[in-house]
């Protein structure tokens, strides 16, 4: 919550660190691809992203998919918020200078275990 604090009134840099801690405290207690893993991980995606950082971003927001869809393969069920982030992604994808062409091609080897 502070983290979140922290960013919502423009502290980002003192919201990093307190992010990326989330993230590892997440990761131990859950297991490196729970959603709560996903969540946390949304939030640092967020500050890299509100700090021009997609490069710093891609990696995590491809994860996050990649935990999304192992859930569904698991579970049989798409999680609620695969849509949202595979759309998220997409948008950070053409930001970052992609074709729908290359875009379509990263989108489709992270979702291939569903398709």
């Amino acid at each position: 919550n502070l983290a979140e604090f922290l960013q919502a009134t423009n502290r980002l840099a003192e919201a990093e660190p307190l992010m990326e801690r989330v993230v590892s405290i997440f990761e131990t207690s859950f297991g490196k691809d729970h959603p709560k893993v996903a969540t946390a991980l949304n939030n640092l995606v967020t500050l890299f992203y509100d700090t021009n950082r997609l490069a710093e971003a891609e990696p995590l927001m491809r994860r996050m998919v990649g935990i999304f869809v192992d859930f569904t393969v698991r579970t049989g069920h798409p999680h609620p918020h695969l849509e949202t982030v595979i759309n998220n992604y997409r948008i950070l994808l053409l930001e970052m200078g992609d074709t729908e062409a290359v875009l379509e091609a990263k989108i489709g080897k992270i979702m291939a275990p569903i398709a």
